[in-house]
Parts: structure tokens; sequence; C-alpha cells
């Protein structure tokens, strides 16, 4: 949003510096006088005025959408902040209730309570995904910090996909990249839940190496994606898919960049991610 409004600003001057470069040459043709002058007094005029009409129909029409907007990126995140409290307190007593259905050694209610647990947790996911793409919308910034890429991946990648068989190969040399751990989460949280939903090997190859770059992550699940590769990543393309919001990918290109890093599409031989984090200052 930030980068249209930018565009759309740039191109609103080159369009008031045309009108005005059009209104100059017509004033100075209207200075020499002559029968052309009475020519385009009459029709230059009209034109002109015909001219500033439709520039301020449509900077009028720009004005009432950016308003439009804005408050459409405060109510969903005003709402998401209102549904996260009770989303909370459902997950602490499915937690609960599981806790108390392990003690019984009840199978189908067992099943159950799994199931309400996982249907919360996706939920708070899609939560988080939607107040952070609000807030990166409406211009807000992240607070990338030294991370150490090694310990992340040991312990949240693990903890976040439990059920996939996730195998690391990391290099010894650098880990120390620069980025927000919510942000990190938050992208890998994606790319798993895309894995689980869209590759059938349930196996994930992670890679890390260094390069002129700074550290480049390799995240490989083995998915083959038969869409259009120009439009993976954009803001609500989900190819075919009735699962998903249509934002993980999209997101996660927008956290990497705010970040000061990037993430590209790997399509040869299968669908892979490549992220790419900044060096801290200090190395």
């Amino acid at each position: 949003m930030k980068d249209k409004t930018k565009l759309l600003f740039t191109l609103s001057l080159l369009w008031a510096f045309l009108i005005l470069a059009i209104g100059a040459w017509w004033s100075y043709l209207l200075l020499k006088g002559g029968q052309t002058a009475q020519m385009i007094k009459w029709e230059g005029g009209t034109f002109f005025l015909l001219l500033i009409l439709i520039s301020g129909t449509l900077l009028f029409l720009y004005l009432k959408d950016m308003r439009k907007n804005k408050a459409l990126q405060a109510f969903f995140s005003s709402m998401t902040h209102e549904l996260k409290t009770p989303l909370a307190s459902i997950r602490l007593q499915a937690d609960a209730i599981d806790s108390y259905i392990k003690s019984l050694d009840h199978k189908v209610l067992k099943t159950l309570s799994n199931r309400m647990i996982e249907d919360t947790q996706n939920l708070e996911v899609q939560m988080d995904k939607i107040l952070q793409l609000s807030r990166i919308e409406q211009g807000g910034e992240l607070n990338p910090t030294v991370v150490n890429l090694e310990r992340f991946l040991n312990y949240s990648i693990k903890k976040m996909g439990p059920d996939l068989e996730i195998n690391f190969n990391l290099d010894k040399i650098s880990h120390q990249v620069m980025a927000d751990e919510f942000a990190l989460e938050l992208i890998f949280r994606n790319l798993l839940e895309n894995t689980k939903r869209h590759s059938k090997t349930n196996k994930v190859d992670i890679t890390t190496r260094k390069s002129p770059q700074g550290v480049e992550l390799s995240y490989n699940d083995f998915g083959i994606f038969k869409g259009d590769q120009k439009k993976l990543g954009q803001l609500f393309y989900k190819y075919e898919s009735t699962s998903g919001s249509g934002i993980g990918l999209y997101l996660a290109k927008r956290l990497m960049k705010k970040m000061g890093g990037d993430l590209e599409f790997i399509f040869h031989p299968n669908l892979s991610f490549k992220l790419v984090f900044k060096i801290p200052e200090a190395e």
C-alpha cells in the first residue's frame, strides 16, 4: 500500500507538471498575440479548464478511497486485537480439557480435544497474520535485533512442526543475523503450514550458508507448484486451493523486506524458498 501510494503521488506530480507546462506554453502564445492567440484563448482555455476539472475529480476520488482503505485497515486491526483475547482464553481452556481427558484415557474425546487445540492454533496463526498484515500495510516498522539463527531453528522450528520430519544442514561459519523474532516465527509458521497442506512428503530440508548478500537459508519441502510462478507471493493468490487465506507468502516476503532481507522462490526441480538475512554490522 505504501509503495502504491508513492507511485500514485509521483504520477500525480508528473500530471500536474504536464498541465502547468501546457498552461505556460499557451500563455506564451497568448502574449504573442495575433490570430493564433484568439484560437488558443477559447479552445485552449476550455481544454485547460477540462484538464483541471478531471484532475480535481481524480484527486477527490483518490482521497476518498484512501480514507476508506485506512478505515478498513483500522477496523481489521481493532477486530483482530479484540478477538485475540477470547481466542487465548479458548486455547487455555482447551489445554485444560485435554489434560483432563488424558487422565480418563478416552480415545474419542482425546481425538476431539486434539482437533480443537489444532484448530485453535490455526486460528491464532491466521489472526496473527491478519494483524501483522494490517500493521505492515499501514506503514508499521519491525525491530530487527541480533538473532542466533541456529538456536532459533533448533528450538522454535521443531516446536512449530512436531509432526514433520525436519532435517538441518547448517553452515558452521555464521548464524548471527538481523531479524525480528516475532516476524521470523510468523514466517516459518507460514512455511510449515504450507508444507502440511500442500506437500505430500511430510519432510523438510533446511540448509544455511554464508553468501555476499548475508546468510542464505533454503527451505525445501519437495512440494510441486503448477500455478502461475509470477503470481506466487501476491496478495490473496491461492491457485485453485480452497484452504488458506492467500496472504501467507505475501506477508512473509514483506516481513523479510522490512528486516532488510529478502524471500525468493525457487521452482526447479521443485518449489523451495530462499530467505536472505542481513548480517549484523559488528561482523
